[in-house]
């Protein structure tokens, strides 16, 4: 049996003292000794991920799946949040069942497409793996939580890609789902269908060019009725996303602090406990979404950087246990766990610097927040697991 590998080991321990640090620069003492707190219960998950063998993932993935599906119904009439219901309360400890759909939908969608022996683009292939996503999607964004819901659609993307189906059967399956999201703004609209319709007609004939393009078009109609139901918050997001200087003491408040948080951090940045957006308060929850706008302020572009290529690096980690597995099954769950750490680490930094809208999704190992500290834990023992573990 090969050691395990350290280099997912190491950056993972690096960032999680840094996110320690952050955590404490931002949030103080009592937020850092109730991150401490869980840090054991993620050790003893990524340990026991490790240790069980992989055959009982295989064989219990359905039972997994329908218990997370179980606690997402309870946490929409027992769960606690402030406009939502995202949290079972555990005393002094909040779980959040939503974390851990990500990776019991990543087990089952792996057991799925590793039967599939024909992966062809027909409603009998895709019904299922679509299924399977679109269950738990519903749950989570009934909360409301649509960023979580959201990665469940990179992870069935990721992973149909890898078990051999073509980029444009997946584009043709996710065209919907595109179409709705553009179509808040003509600006996206219509650039996607021009590239939709000239990759449809490069690749297939005019009628089916012409039907995936009804098709869209009915969803994308969807949009502004969909847009008058969201939640008022949900509303100011997309609002602030598209000009946050309209209103810069309300909804772009924390789009334009972000920012000048990790502007003024220049090359080196201020210094650790020295960050002025942060420690003054310009910048709310600073120690869990806008953690990253923390570690610009304090330890400048040098310090992103370096933080990212720890990322990148676990990432890439993953990719490689993917593409050197024993068997589908432990590929596939190898390609869906960097899906979630991949969403993770693009919308919370990308959401910071004004690339895609603010959207409640921590960054990994460094924002606070047990269950997802938990989680990103047992996505590591996994991937530590089926690289270097036989069946």
């Amino acid at each position: 049996m090969k050691r395990p590998d350290l280099k997912i080991i190491v950056p993972t321990l690096l960032l999680t003292a840094l996110g320690m640090l952050i955590i404490y620069s931002t949030g103080g003492r009592h937020y850092l000794i109730r991150q401490l707190l869980f840090l054991p219960v993620a050790l003893a998950g990524m340990f026991a991920a490790y240790a069980i063998p992989q055959r009982v993932f295989h064989d219990m993935a359905g039972l997994l799946y329908g218990v997370i599906l179980l606690l997402l119904v309870l946490v929409l009439f027992f769960g606690k949040g402030i406009g939502s219901k995202r949290w079972f309360m555990l005393g002094p400890v909040a779980f959040q069942p939503s974390e851990f759909a990500k990776l019991a939908t990543v087990l089952l969608l792996a057991r799925s497409l590793a039967s599939c022996r024909n992966p062809l683009f027909t409603w009998k292939t895709l019904f299922v793996p679509s299924i399977i996503c679109l269950v738990p999607a519903i749950l989570v964004i009934t909360e409301p939580d649509l960023s979580a819901a959201l990665v469940l659609a990179v992870i069935l993307a990721s992973m149909l890609y890898w078990a051999g189906f073509r980029p444009l059967h997946i584009l043709l399956l996710f065209t919907p789902l595109i179409s709705f999201a553009a179509g808040f703004s003509l600006y996206t609209w219509i650039p996607f269908f021009v590239f939709l319709g000239i990759i449809m007609l490069i690749r297939t004939n005019l009628f089916r060019t012409l039907l995936a393009l009804l098709v869209g078009s009915l969803f994308g109609l969807l949009s502004p009725i969909s847009f008058s139901l969201l939640k008022v918050y949900q509303r100011a997001r997309i609002r602030n996303f598209l000009a946050p200087w309209l209103d810069p003491h309300g909804v772009g408040w924390n789009a334009i602090q972000s920012r000048i948080a990790i502007g003024s951090g220049r090359l080196t940045g201020k210094g650790f406990l020295s960050g002025t957006q942060t420690r003054l308060g310009f910048l709310p929850n600073r120690h869990t979404d806008f953690a990253f706008s923390c570690v610009g302020e304090e330890f400048g572009f040098i310090g992103s950087i370096l933080l990212v290529g720890l990322f990148a690096l676990i990432i890439h980690r993953f990719l490689i246990a993917a593409r050197f597995s024993r068997d589908s099954f432990s590929s596939l769950v190898g390609i869906g766990c960097a899906a979630i750490l991949s969403y993770q680490v693009f919308i919370n930094i990308g959401m910071l610097l004004g690339l895609i809208p603010i959207t409640g999704v921590p960054l990994p190992f460094i924002s606070y927040g047990g269950s997802s500290l938990v989680l990103n834990y047992i996505i590591v023992g996994l991937i530590l697991n089926f690289a270097t573990k036989p069946q």
